[in-house]
Order: C-alpha cells, then structure tokens, then sequence
C-alpha cells in the first residue's frame, strides 16, 4: 500500500511551487480548489500547539510533513523538529520553501523504521504529530508506529489531526453525485476515495489504545469538516 499511496502524492497537483498559495494546493489544503484562508490555517496550527502543549524547549517528530507548511509554523515554537515525508517533491518544497535552523528535513516513510533514518541518532522525543494522513494507515500499520515510538519514548503525546471520521462521512458525500461517486470507488476497491484515504472508526482508536495502555481522547471538527475528527494518545500520568 505505501508504493500506491506513494505513487498518488507523486502525480497529486504535480505543480512547482511559485507562491505561498501553491504550497497550500500542493498538498490539498483547500476549500473548494482554492487554499484555506490564513486564519483557518492558524487555527490548525493553534489546535496542534494546545493539544501537544507544545514549549519553547519541546523536541517534536513530524511525520507525513509534507512540504513543511505546518513545520514551519511550529519551528517558530518548539526547540527542534525532526520532520519526513516520502514524497520526494514535497520534500524538496520543504527544504526550498519552509525551511527553519530548527528543522531537520528528510525522506522517509511512516511504514518503514523512520528512528534510523535523520543524520543523528534522535534524542528522547516526547511529542509526536501525524497531520492530516492518519487515513492514509491502516490500525495495524499505525500500531507499528506506536511501537517505534515506544522505542525512543517513554512518555510522549502524539497527536493525530484531521481524521475522516466514518461515522460522520455522509456528511461530506453529501449530495447524490458525492454519494454515488463514493459508492462506485468503494466497490472498485479503490483506496484513495479522491485523497481522502480510509474513513477510521472511533473504536479502532480505542482499541489501540488499550492494546498500548495509552490515554486517548477523540476530538470531532467542526463546520466545514464536520466529517473529521482528531485523535490524541499518550501515555498513562
């Protein structure tokens, strides 16, 4: 699955950056085809600093960064982020776009043993963020991830944003075309579902948790993307 999701970042908007808008339409951080307005934007950046708790003297491991639009407003927060994605391009618009001193950028994927792969061998990391492609795992897959964590962290938050929330999916196919286009993707078998990935149940949340011993508390969004959730897990106080 990492070789098709792979290959669908690699042709998705396929543009070179030029401005600050088509970072945001690179990696689909639209409403309606066009970027989300700058406040909507620092709401998210704002929902992710209060949920980690983020400081000054915080270390954070982002992965699925993307080409760094996040990274680069949390860098201006936290001490150090090691952050990677798998998609070369949006990589290279990281490095080219949103990098900070504070930021190490590299190529890795999530699947894979992602503690190996920065120039250092990593400090303990307490802070931990999937943004916005929890949908593109599935609970085995981030269970592996959970593990991995728990190789270089003891106690850590890690932070899971913007979700398709299964229970709440009609609220985005939400018109005879949306529904019947879904409906035909599903039994297709395709897995991309135009981006969106896999629609999570709250109880696969839940369940992970409890395998690992983990606090989890689930977040529903809401307006536009009332049809999300987010989910943060971290270990017992």
């Amino acid at each position: 699955m990492s070789d098709q999701w792979k290959k669908f970042w690699e042709s998705y908007n396929a543009i070179e950056p030029e401005n600050e808008d088509d970072l945001y339409i690179q990696v689909g951080k639209t409403v309606n085809k066009a970027p989300v307005s700058k406040e909507v934007f620092q709401s998210f950046v704002n929902d992710v600093v209060e949920k980690l708790d983020l400081k000054s003297s915080d270390i954070l491991l982002e992965m699925c960064c993307g080409n760094g639009l996040l990274t680069y407003s949390l860098s201006q927060i936290v001490q150090k982020i090691y952050a990677f994605d798998f998609t070369e391009a949006l990589i290279d618009a990281a490095i080219k776009y949103k990098s900070n001193d504070n930021i190490e950028y590299v190529k890795g994927n999530a699947k894979e043993d992602f503690t190996t792969i920065f120039k250092e061998e990593l400090p303990e990391i307490q802070k931990f963020l999937i943004n916005d492609s929890t949908s593109y795992f599935t609970p085995e897959e981030l269970e592996k991830i959970i593990e991995r964590i728990t190789t270089i962290s003891k106690d850590f938050k890690f932070y899971l944003t913007n979700v398709p929330n299964n229970e709440n999916k009609w609220n985005f196919y939400n018109t005879p075309e949306r529904k019947a286009n879904y409906e035909k993707a599903v039994q297709s078998g395709d897995i991309f579902l135009g981006g969106i990935g896999r629609w999570w149940e709250k109880s696969e949340f839940i369940h992970i948790a409890e395998k690992f011993n983990l606090k989890i508390e689930i977040f529903d969004m809401n307006n536009e993307y009332s049809y999300r959730m987010s989910v943060l897990l971290s270990t017992q106080d």
